[in-house]
């Protein structure tokens, strides 16, 4: 089978933080909110006071079967500010697209190496590149900062909080492969989960490729380990670098054998 576009994974296929990086994140969510809303008796809000309003709502959206990681970062602000008796400093779309890229700037997650040299390689064969992530930042706010930051343009950068659903539901990859232009067969899906990435492609039609070359990465405890041999035994390919997605016979172009495990 030879794909015609490839999708990456984001968290620990094309990017990485460090282990506090997830802690880091709610802080920074928190020290914006405490900025951008504002009490209707002018009284300025603690970050206690956010913390539990972000709880409230995060375990009602869980208790509906949604993550809040599939919902846009304006409704969700506006949901803490209710409960908050808070209104937006900033005009709603402004608000929306600063909480999207909310510590950015200050925590930035690292690229992975690999990844700007996949996709020129890909670029030259006229092969697409998208990104598939589930994220509780808009798309448009990944675009930008990677091309701005690291010169990475992805065709498109699809995030569960655009979608409103997460991997591995197929409707994350109908819309990639929607914004693409192709049947979901005829896209490759690159990721490092085998759960969300392989199985989530698969079950959408997609192809799956499982990368562990970030798994030494992970911070301690934050995914259960995978033994690859009964992966490798299901036929399901295993790269531990992008670039041998490149002399694979899974995409046009020079090839050079088959991934292992495939």
């Amino acid at each position: 089978m030879t794909y015609r576009a490839v999708s990456l994974d984001f968290w620990f296929t094309a990017i990485f933080h460090p282990p506090e990086g997830d802690a880091r994140y709610r802080d920074e969510r928190i020290e914006f909110l405490q900025e951008n809303l504002r009490r209707q008796n002018g009284i300025p809000l603690e970050a206690r006071e956010i913390a539990q309003a972000m709880e409230t709502v995060h375990a009602r959206l869980f208790t509906e079967g949604k993550d809040p990681i599939e919902v846009d970062p304006l409704p969700l602000a506006r949901a803490y500010a209710e409960i908050l008796q808070a209104r937006l400093v900033l005009p709603p779309e402004e608000f929306g697209r600063a909480f999207s890229a909310a510590g950015l700037s200050s925590r930035p997650p690292s690229i992975n190496p690999e990844c700007p040299a996949l996709i020129s390689s890909l670029e030259a064969r006229k092969i697409p590149v998208i990104a598939i992530t589930n994220s509780a930042r808009r798309g448009s706010t990944w675009q930008e900062y990677l091309r701005s930051n690291f010169g990475v343009r992805f065709s498109h950068v699809v995030s569960s909080c655009d979608v409103g659903h997460a991997k591995p539901h197929r409707a994350i990859f109908e819309e990639a492969a929607r914004r693409l232009g192709l049947p979901l067969g005829a896209i490759l899906h690159v990721g490092d989960r085998l759960e969300l990435d392989v199985e989530g492609a698969r079950g959408a039609g997609c192809g799956a490729v499982l990368y562990t070359g970030l798994w030494g990465q992970y911070p301690t405890g934050m995914y259960p380990p995978t033994d690859l041999e009964p992966v490798r035994r299901s036929g399901t390919p295993c790269v531990e670098r992008l670039d041998d997605l490149l002399t694979s016979d899974l995409l046009p172009g020079p090839t050079g054998g088959r991934l292992p495990g495939a």
